[in-house]
């Protein structure tokens, strides 16, 4: 019992130690990033885990409650980019318009090129300019502004060779200012090494000019007009014995003091705009490349000596003299830190976890840890979870939403706005405005030529009356089909649930009109045709005692009064032959407003499910001969002629229509017809939901580079772009996938037939 016991004890103390040695046998920080990895795969997971106290360790996990937490230690953030390269939370000083004074040096060399009274053009090459030296120091005020305080020492010198005038000058250059330097930062992300700049500044300088009169020797410089230089003038006593000289370039006379204009002690000194230009392209994270070119206006004349007021042929113009500065530089960062290329022991060092704990990749003020909505949008104000606040809890952020003080439950569109039935019969109202109005302008984006349609005043419409024949929820036997094509003046109409159509005849100002003709009808054998009252976009069927009332009251406020009906339809007898004009008859249901004819489209669907599209009647064939000759003019090429008699559809040769004695006509009324040019029917992609006038100006630079817009504004005031023009869908859809790679995502495709919108289905219906 006593050896069992000290087995227990042995192995109890070994088990112990080697749990000890396998996690403490040697420091994670020691480990290679191979074994660190091996070391993270095979670690047990912890029992529990949790985001750490409020204030306190940034731990994993809870160690000992009663440990008192200590003061958290602060790392650097992570470096991060953004879309466009610029780095995120970056201890770089351009990033921080507050920022402390982190300068920079620059020291460059160049040419001074002069551009005043002296030579031929006035302008001196800088490739013939005189050497110049430039240092500054520099201060980065935004990513995209820097200040330069520079200094500039070097020498400025032309000459001139001219019939009546030889003068040459060198002038000693000491300068020193500030420039402004624009490099395009706000533009140009910070991964691109290269980018340009444009400078603005004032500098002050001081110039010493002098002028090359006499050799060394002393002998004065005569320039003769065979190309030579002598000791004296040309032309001269003793002048055949003058010795050549050679000039010497030392500049030994000062002009200011020979005074040869009586211009006395003028100042040699002036101020200076210069303007400038160049590349800046990054070698190094601490040393830049830069090629600068300046030009500086001054406020002198006197740099060459010779100014406007100069006497004799020594006379030059009235500008002041200017001179440009061409030139080389480094720039070197004196403050900047390397950026060091983190190693795997590095990247899992304690630097890196302090800064990875630390981390806000949304800028909410909430650390990724505690984060429980990351990703918010920039500025928006988050509760202590990180969320964005939601006072009306309706799913849609303060940020976002348009409507900060929804109903409780309330159904909210995507900008948090409510859709109850005011909001719906808005956005129906709308889209009826802008999808179907005949009203509209329509002009060519960056064109001269603007399409304009007159607006037409609608008429108000009145309630009259009618000859109510036949209500059919259902398609219409084939035996009455015929029928009703052989009434004149037949008309229908879908009442608003869009099931039930109308069949009528007659449009009457007066109901004792209607009963008239509604009593014809009943002789003729139609013993269900009745008075209806037409009412907006609705037939009323009225009852008797209605009808007797309504007649004993126009009775009353008629009596004596000879006036004309005002009855708008032609009444046409049971023996008369009615001519209509066929324009389609199809599978689908189309709105009788695409064919966009002022011939009148009657709507009939057959018993077999055939929607027939038809004229109003007409008496004789030349009229209706004369119409579907119109009809053909306006695009409804397949148009034909049928003729109906007695309740029935009878053969083109039993009328008076003069037809070929080969012609067999089809009398089948079931056929699937359309007589439409497809060439009439385009498909276009609508660049996005209708715009505001507001926005047009802007919509039209984005669009500018598009291939066939056209902008059509609605009879709401709204704006239409459209892009593009193709005989089938299948190319609009095409089309929109490339002008989604351009960034407009939100495009879709629309169907226009004779220059108005119609819907895709039924655009899909007139190619059949």
């Amino acid at each position: 019992m006593k050896g069992l016991c000290l087995l227990s004890l042995l192995m109890f103390s070994v088990t112990l130690r080697a749990q000890v040695d396998s996690s403490g046998a040697m420091s994670v920080d020691s480990l290679s990033p191979d074994q660190l990895l091996e070391y993270y795969l095979n670690e047990p997971e912890p029992i529990q885990f949790y985001k750490g106290p409020v204030t306190g360790d940034s731990t994993y996990m809870e160690l000992n409650p009663l440990t008192i937490p200590t003061e958290t230690v602060y790392g650097d953030p992570l470096r991060r980019t953004d879309e466009q390269g610029n780095e995120i939370n970056s201890s770089d000083s351009s990033s921080n318009p507050l920022q402390l004074l982190k300068p920079k040096i620059t020291i460059g060399m160049g040419k001074l090129a002069f551009h005043g009274d002296l030579r031929e053009k006035h302008f001196q090459s800088p490739t013939t300019g005189r050497l110049a030296f430039d240092l500054s120091i520099s201060q980065r005020l935004t990513r995209y502004l820097q200040l330069d305080f520079n200094v500039l020492f070097g020498k400025l010198g032309a000459g001139e060779w001219l019939d009546q005038r030889h003068e040459n000058f060198q002038s000693e250059i000491r300068a020193g200012g500030v420039n402004l330097m624009y490099d395009f930062g706000n533009f140009i992300p910070d991964k691109y090494r290269v980018r340009p700049f444009l400078s603005v500044g004032v500098m002050g300088f001081e110039f010493l000019s002098k002028t090359d009169l006499k050799d060394k020797f002393g002998n004065t410089y005569y320039y003769w007009n065979d190309g030579t230089i002598r000791n004296q003038p040309e032309g001269s006593p003793g002048a055949q014995f003058a010795k050549e000289l050679i000039r010497d370039y030392n500049y030994e006379s000062d002009i200011r003091e020979l005074n040869r204009d009586g211009f006395g002690k003028y100042p040699e000194r002036a101020w200076s705009v210069p303007l400038g230009a160049g590349v800046i392209m990054k070698v190094t994270d601490r040393t830049d490349f830069k090629f600068n070119f300046q030009y500086f206006f001054s406020s002198t004349d006197y740099i060459d000596g010779i100014a406007g007021n100069s006497v004799g042929a020594r006379r030059g113009n009235t500008k002041n003299d200017n001179f440009t500065y061409t030139s080389f530089s480094i720039q070197y960062d004196l403050i900047a830190n390397r950026k060091r290329k983190l190693s795997a022991a590095d990247t899992l060092g304690n630097d890196f976890w302090l800064a990875f704990d630390k981390d806000d990749m949304d800028m909410d003020g909430i650390t990724d840890f505690k984060d429980d909505c990351p990703g918010t949008a920039q500025g928006a104000a988050v509760d202590e979870l990180g969320c964005p606040l939601d006072d009306d809890r309706d799913g849609i952020p303060n940020y976002r939403d348009d409507e900060l003080n929804s109903a409780i439950g309330a159904v909210v569109n995507g900008r948090g706005v409510t859709q109850n039935d005011a909001y719906w019969q808005a956005w129906y109202d709308d889209y009826m405005n802008d999808s179907t109005a005949t009203e509209r302008i329509t002009e060519q984006v960056g064109n001269i030529y603007t399409f304009n349609t007159n607006k037409k005043k609608r008429k108000k419409e009145k309630e009259n009356y009618t000859i109510e024949l036949v209500r059919y929820t259902g398609p219409i036997p084939s035996d009455e089909l015929a029928f009703l094509l052989s009434i004149g003046d037949i008309t229908s109409t879908t009442l608003e649930d869009g099931t039930t159509v109308v069949y009528t005849s007659g449009n009457f100002e007066k109901v004792s009109t209607a009963v008239k003709r509604r009593d014809e009808f009943r002789t003729q054998g139609n013993k269900g045709a009745g008075v209806s009252k037409i009412s907006g976009n609705n037939i009323v069927q009225l009852e008797e005692d209605e009808l007797e009332k309504l007649l004993k009251s126009e009775l009353e406020d008629l009596l004596g009064v000879n006036a004309g009906d005002g009855v708008e339809s032609e009444d046409f007898s049971k023996d008369e032959i009615v001519y209509r004009v066929q324009l389609g008859a199809f599978k689908n249901k189309i709105s009788t407003s695409v064919f966009n004819t002022s011939a009148g489209v009657l709507e009939l669907k057959t018993g077999e499910s055939v929607y027939r599209y038809v004229t109003k009647g007409y008496r004789t064939i030349e009229q209706a001969a004369s119409v579907r000759a119109d009809l053909v003019v306006q695009g409804y090429s397949d148009a034909f002629v049928t003729a109906y008699k007695n309740g029935k559809r009878i053969p083109m040769s039993e009328t008076k229509a003069t037809v070929d004695k080969d012609y067999k006509e089809d009398l089948n009324e079931n056929k699937i017809f359309s007589s439409i040019d497809k060439k009439l029917l385009t498909f276009k992609v609508q660049l996005g939901p209708l715009k505001k006038k507001a926005l047009e100006s802007l919509t039209d630079e984005k669009v500018k580079d598009l291939a066939a817009v056209e902008k059509q504004t609605t009879a709401s005031g709204s704006l239409r772009y459209t892009s593009g023009s193709f005989a089938t869908f299948e190319e609009a859809e095409a089309y929109k996938k490339e002008l989604e790679n351009k960034g407009f995502v939100d495009g879709f495709v629309i169907a226009m037939f004779k220059n108005e919108i119609v819907s895709i289905q039924e655009a899909m219906e007139l190619l059949k």
